[in-house]
């Protein structure tokens, strides 16, 4: 059934998934990083404390997010502001590095250049040794995606999220858009990109906004 179909026929009050993404972060090097992750920058508790005065009048039902440094301290932050509950979910995760975890992208590149090369040709299933393709976290985060939006119906939930489940959750509203291909909508840190839901229908509504 197509977006049209479901506003002619009356669709029900829409469910809205807020994404945003945690940092920035303590990274002066530019490493490759994943869970447990690393903390907040000044500058992104500033940021998430300006978030929290611009979501103050409308709060969501419940914060989720992964149980990584940044996302977890950025999600204590906004629930203990808005009077929320929040939930730590290991699924929402950044995706695993593997071998590459705390390496900037130049000494991969020297280190491993034809895994590199495989990296570019198939973005999607391409995994670093012992780490997780875009594909894997899709598997693990969509079913919960999935299960936040149909527990939270009718109502709006945050997801303090991370470059690769965001854009699972991208995808998860936006089912023609290749997973490869989610870079393309750029997620700023601390901003909100709305998804909204009649049912399993999903609608872009905002993005950066």
């Amino acid at each position: 059934m197509g977006m049209l179909a479901r506003f002619l026929d009356g669709a029900p009050p829409p469910t809205r998934l807020w994404l945003t993404r945690a940092g920035p972060v303590e990274n002066p090097h530019g490493v490759l990083y994943s869970h447990p992750g690393l903390p907040l920058a000044p500058e992104g508790l500033r940021a998430f404390e300006a978030l929290a005065e611009r979501l103050a009048e409308h709060a969501p039902a419940h914060v989720y997010a992964p149980d990584s440094r940044a996302e977890a301290e950025a999600a204590r932050l906004l629930a203990e502001r808005l009077g929320a509950p929040y939930t730590l979910e290991p699924a929402l995760r950044e995706r695993a590095w593997g071998a590459w975890e705390g390496l900037d992208f130049a000494t991969v590149r020297r280190r491993w250049p034809e895994l590199v090369e495989r990296w570019k040709r198939d973005e999607a299933g391409f995994a670093p040794p012992g780490g997780e393709s875009l594909e894997d976290v899709r598997r693990r985060a969509r079913p919960l995606l999935e299960e936040l939006r149909d527990r939270h119906a009718g109502e709006a939930v945050l997801i303090v999220g991370n470059c690769t489940v965001n854009r699972v959750a991208l995808q998860l509203a936006l089912p023609f858009l290749p997973l490869a291909q989610g870079l393309r909508f750029e997620q700023n840190y601390a901003e909100l990109t709305e998804l909204r839901f009649y049912g399993a229908d999903g609608v872009l509504a905002r993005l950066n906004g």
